[in-house]
Formats: C-alpha cells, structure tokens, sequence
C-alpha cells in the first residue's frame, strides 16, 4: 500500500491545480479585447503603452501636465513592441499587452494561497477558490487598472510581514513587491503604510530587509521617470497639487460620503455583514491586514470623487480573509465535538462561496453587462480593414472606447463636438467613415453596419472619396480644447 501521507499531499497538490486552473479558465473565457469599465484602460495605459512603442499617440491631460508615472504604459509597451514586430498592421501587440496584463494580475491567486497557508491549507485552498472565482475578482483581472495590478502586488507582500518566521530574503521581496504596488497606484500608499506599520511594528531587524525591498523599488521608480522625461516621483506632488489643491478630480463627479458603503452593500448584496463578520474571525495574526483595508475605504470615503475601484484592494482584501475566516469559523465548530474539518466539510464551504458568488454577481448583472463598448472599436476596425478608409469620426462622448490603440491600421481619429447637432463644418469631409448613434445628416454617407452599444446601437457610416485635413476636430485637438 502507499503511503497515506503521499496520497493525501497528491489530493491537495491536485485540488490546488485545479481551482488555479479554473480561475485562469474564468478569466480567459470572460476576456474582452474591446470592452472596457472605466475610460482609464484605454486611455491612461493602453494607448500610452502604445504611444511609447510606436512614437505616436493621443495624450490626455494627465500625461501633459506629468499626474502619473509611466510603469504600467513601459511594461506594457514591450508586448506592443513585440506584436508590431511580428506582425505589423494587426491586433496582435494589443492581444499581447492585454493577455500580459492579465497574467500580472493573476498573481492575486498565489497570494490569496499564501496568505491562507500562514493559518492552515484548507485556510489557504479556500482562500485561493475565493479570488479564483468571485466574479468581481475574474472581472478586475480583466480590466487594465493600476487598481488590479496595484491590488495583487501589496497582497503578494503581505505573507511576509504577517509572518513572524519570515526570511530576510522573503521580507526584502516584500519590500520590493509593497514598493512597486504603492508606486503604480500611490493613492494606496495609506492601505501599504497600515500594513506595513501594524505587521512589523517596533521589530528592527525586519524593518531592515523591508526597507532595503522598498529602496530597491524606489530605485525602479526613479529609473522608469527618468526614462519618461519625468522628475523622480515629481508626478505625485503635481497629482496632489492639481486633483487636490485645485480641486481638479472633483470635475468628473463627486459623491456623498457613505457612497462606498453603499456601494459595498449593492455589490456584495445581500452578503455584506457575513463578508465583514467572517473577515474579522481571520483572527488576529490578520489584523493589520484588515485594518488596513477598513483605513483604506474610510480615507476614500473623505474624498469627493469617488469611483469602486479606488477602494479595489480593500474589497479583495476583505474577500481573502473572509475566506480564510469561514475556514476558521468551520474548525472551532467541528472542534466543539472534538472533530476535525473534513473533506466533506470543506467543500461545502467552497459551494457556499460559489454560490454566494452567483447571488452577487446576478443582483450586480454579472461580468459582461459590467463592460460596455466593444462595438465602437470593433466597427472602427472593420473600417479600417479596408485601405481607402483614411479617416474616422466619432461623437465627442463616445471617446472613451477608441483610441487609436485598438486600431489594426493606424488613421486619423476626429471628434465631433454635439452628437445632438448637425455634423460641424468641414467635420464630414475631413473623415470618410463616421461612427454614430444617428444618421450624419450628410447624404454622401450610407450606413454599413450597426451593433448593440449602451441602451441603443452605433453604426458605421461610409462615404468614397478622400479626406481633407481637420485639425481642429482631431482627438488630441479636441481633448486640449476641453482641458482633458
């Protein structure tokens, strides 16, 4: 006969396997080329990923005034270069710098793993199935944010410092990995700081390995500045100046200041007491983990603009540890009869979260209702697959889904002023393919194609002939013209 032991190691080794596989498989089958949540993905990193691999490229405000740092647009330049190389007048360097984004912020899974392995394995087996499959988790792997990256790096730190045993070696790397995420999303900076400050406290000699990982991402901070033409981490007081001392985020919404709350409670209906109830019995070996995240929400909550994802890393947080909470919970029940927390047992668990998960992402509409858009740059580039296309317009509103990015074949991008008006002079003959929610109102253009998009549909829009130049409805004209 084997031996138990090995057999036993082989059935978590394979379980492991198979929920890490499932979580790759979710998100594989929920990816989008196109779709997009927040106008940041394409915009704030996609396209100045690509602006980076190709020299040319709208930039936004933010990048003219130097709000951000560079590090997800250089590290996603790469899979771009790449794509362009090997395959030039295609999708293929948009393919990569997504499916690369991706595989970044799979690494919440790993660290969902270890966190759960510091309190036991079935902590860490249902602390992996929860990031695995919860469907806010499977979307934000999909959505390229500093948020998600940001959220995976400062969760991988966090075994680590929670760790008394840790090595040196695994402190330093945590310095290194806490550094890196609070750099691609500094407004994280409080949630890292609580963290970091609550798990080693007064402990000198794992301070030291800590603070030597953090130098060493400060170092690739600066580079990656540098490298952008940009002061070291001068972007951060030039982000606080303008967002903050000019008031300048408040222009794209503000919010009350228990929208977060609210918001926690419509996403997680109607499982938001149990989700905070079963993170605390994480037990105390997490608090600094948990605090963190609570600090987190409430900071932001003290913010006018509000958006969900800036409060990402907490709401992940909280998932990982009410995993490993209701693994606990389970264990001091069983314990009471002198049992322990069988096969059986754990996976009732692991349906209850799955279950919890289906609840929660049908009362929120699910994954694929949570993107929109993919029919503008879908449309946009069956346009330019045909060569005399030389130019397209879109309504000034519909900007946020096309950059020039998700273009096969880079055109001229024009921007319409009011898709309630009439087409501005010169607009129409400065374009020959037009995408619109309603007819141009010019007759030398005939409808292609339509596709659902919002509460309605956009359609394609051609005319023969060429394109006359229109500077002053071009994409980065029009951005300048209105401040964005």
């Amino acid at each position: 006969m084997g031996d138990p032991r090995a057999v036993n190691r082989a059935g978590w080794t394979a379980a492991v396997i198979a929920v890490a596989a499932l979580g790759v498989i979710l998100r594989l089958a929920t990816f989008s080329l196109f779709d997009l949540r927040y106008a940041d993905e394409f915009m704030q990193y996609l396209e100045q990923a690509n602006r980076l691999a190709t020299g040319q490229g709208i930039r936004p405000w933010e990048w003219r005034f130097g709000l951000r740092n560079a590090l997800i647009p250089q590290l996603l330049s790469l899979p771009f270069a790449l794509g362009h190389a090997l395959r030039p007048g295609t999708l293929l360097g948009l393919e990569l710098a997504r499916l690369a984004f991706l595989a970044l912020a799979c690494l919440a899974m790993p660290a969902a793993w270890r966190l759960g392995a510091l309190a036991g394995r079935a902590q860490a087996l249902v602390a992996l199935f929860v990031v695995a499959v919860w469907w806010e988790s499977v979307l934000y792997a999909n959505l390229v944010l500093s948020e998600t990256l940001a959220a995976a790096l400062l969760l991988l730190a966090a075994p680590a410092l929670l760790d008394p045993r840790a090595s040196p070696r695994a402190l330093l790397f945590a310095g290194l990995l806490a550094g890196l995420g609070v750099l691609v999303r500094f407004q994280y900076g409080l949630f890292g700081g609580v963290l970091v400050i609550g798990a080693l406290r007064f402990d000198l000699a794992r301070w030291k390995p800590f603070a030597l990982g953090a130098l060493a991402a400060a170092a690739i901070g600066a580079a990656s500045d540098i490298a952008a033409g940009l002061t070291p981490f001068g972007w951060i007081w030039t982000n606080l100046t303008m967002n903050v001392g000019q008031n300048r985020a408040s222009e794209f919404g503000t919010a009350p200041p228990l929208q977060y709350l609210t918001e926690l409670a419509r996403h997680f209906w109607p499982l938001l007491p149990l989700l905070l109830a079963t993170a605390w019995m994480a037990g105390a070996r997490y608090r600094p983990l948990f605090w963190a995240a609570v600090i987190n929400i409430a900071a932001h909550s003290l913010i006018a603009h509000k958006e969900y994802r800036f409060i990402w890393v907490s709401v992940l947080t909280l998932l990982v540890l009410a995993a490993i909470g209701s693994v606990e919970v389970l264990a001091r029940w069983r314990s009471r009869d002198g049992r322990a927390v069988t096969p059986l047992a754990l996976a009732l668990v692991i349906a209850g979260w799955a279950c919890a998960s289906t609840v929660a992402a049908r009362a929120n509409g699910g994954i694929v209702s949570a993107r929109i858009g993919g029919a503008v740059p879908a449309l946009a580039n069956r346009a330019v697959a045909d060569p005399a296309v030389c130019a397209i317009g879109l309504s000034y509103e519909d900007r946020a889904h096309l950059v020039p990015a998700l273009l096969a074949r880079p055109v001229p991008l024009l921007l319409a002023p009011d898709p309630a008006s009439p087409l501005p002079h010169g607009f129409a003959d400065g374009a020959n393919a037009l995408l619109l929610a309603r007819p141009p109102g010019d007759p030398r253009y005939t409808r292609e194609q339509c596709a659902p998009f919002a509460d309605g549909e956009i359609c394609l829009w051609r005319r023969s002939g060429p394109c006359k130049p229109a500077p002053g409805w071009t994409y980065q004209a029009m951005l300048e013209a209105n401040n964005l």
